[in-house]
C-alpha cells in the first residue's frame, strides 16, 4: 500500500528489495511510531507498513501527492532476491512453501545461483515470498512512473534522506535495515544464468530504460517472446504450465489501461 506521514504532503510507493525497510523505519520515525520496532525493525516495519499489489497494466490514480518511489537496477534486484530470501531466509524450508510442488519440479529447497534463476518462474509457484520479491516493479506502482513527482535510484538513498529532510523540516536518517548477510554479484552466474536472468528482467529494464541499462550486463539476449518474465509471476494460479504463470492478459486489462482507471486508494497514514 501507499505510505503517507501524517501532515506532510507525500507518499511513498514500496517496491520489495529497493530499500523499503530502510525507507518505511525513516517514515515511521518521522511520525514518531519507529520505537514500536526496537525488537526487530527489519521485519516488523513491514507489519505496520504493508506493501501490496496492483494491476500492473494500469496507471496508479490515487489523487496522493507527493508520491514517490525507489527504482533498482533489475538483475541486482533478482540477485538480492535471492540473497535474502534462499540465503538469509530459507524460505523455502518454510510451511508457506509449497513442499509438494517443488518436489514435482525436482528442485532442491536450498538451490545455488545458477539453479535458482534457471528455474526462478518454479520457484515463484513454490513460495509466495519469492513471488512477491522477483515480482515485476510495476506490480507495485502501476504501468506509469509519469504520475510520480519523485523517482530516486536505489544508489541514491542520500538523495531521499535529504528530499525526505527538506519536505519535513527534520533531520531524517536513513538506516541500513535488510541488507543481506550473503551477497552475489551478477560475475557469480553462469553465461546461461545471466542469459536468463536478463531474458527474465527484460520489461522491467523496458520500464526503466531512464533510470538503468541492461547494457551493462550484456544487453537482453534474444529469445520467445512468449518465456517467463518478472511480470508472469504474479499470474493467474490457474493457469500453471510446467511451473510457469501466465499473466491473464484480459480485455479488462486493456480496457483499463485505456481509461485510465484510477484505482481504490489504499493508504497507510503514519501519525
Amino acid at each position: 500500500m501507499a505510505v503517507q506521514i501524517e501532515g506532510l504532503a507525500v507518499t511513498y510507493y514500496p517496491i520489495p528489495k529497493s530499500g523499503t525497510s530502510s525507507i518505511k523505519y525513516a517514515l515511521m520515525a518521522l511520525g514518531d511510531k519507529h520505537a514500536a520496532l526496537a525488537a526487530d525493525p527489519d521485519n516488523e516495519v513491514h507489519t505496520h507498513l504493508a506493501t501490496n499489489w496492483v494491476d500492473p497494466f494500469a496507471p496508479v490514480y490515487d489523487g496522493m501527492g507527493g508520491k514517490f518511489t525507489i527504482v533498482r537496477d533489475p538483475l541486482e534486484r533478482l540477485l538480492s532476491a535471492y540473497s535474502s530470501r534462499i540465503l538469509d531466509a530459507n524460505v523455502l524450508t518454510r510451511p508457506s512453501a509449497k513442499a509438494e510442488m517443488l518436489a514435482s519440479f525436482g528442485l532442491p529447497s536450498d538451490p545455488d545461483l545458477d539453479t535458482f534463476v534457471l528455474n526462478v518462474e518454479k520457484y515463484s509457484a513454490c513460495s509466495w515470498e519469492i513471488q512477491f520479491h522477483v515480482a515485476s516493479p510495476r506490480c507495485f506502482v502501476g504501468s506509469s512512473l509519469f504520475l510520480f513527482e519523485h523517482v530516486f535510484r536505489f544508489e541514491e538513498m542520500d538523495k531521499v534522506a535529504d528530499f525526505l529532510s527538506s519536505v519535513s523540516g527534520k533531520t531524517v536518517g536513513m538506516p541500513r535495515l535488510q541488507t543481506a548477510r550473503h551477497k552475489v554479484s551478477p560475475s557469480d552466474l553462469s553465461p546461461a544464468a545471466l542469459a536468463k536472468a536478463m531474458r527474465f528482467c527484460r520489461y522491467d529494464y523496458g520500464f526503466l530504460v531512464d533510470y538503468y541499462d541492461s547494457a551493462r550486463w550484456g544487453g537482453i539476449p534474444d529469445g520467445d517472446p512468449a518465456e517467463t518474465s518478472t511480470l508472469h509471476v504474479k499470474g493467474d494460479p490457474t493457469a500453471l504450465r510446467d511451473g510457469r504463470l501466465v499473466y491473464p492478459r484480459t480485455l479488462r486489462n486493456f480496457v483499463d489501461f485505456l481509461v485510465q482507471r484510477p484505482l481504490k486508494s489504499t493508504v497507510k497514514r503514519v501519525g
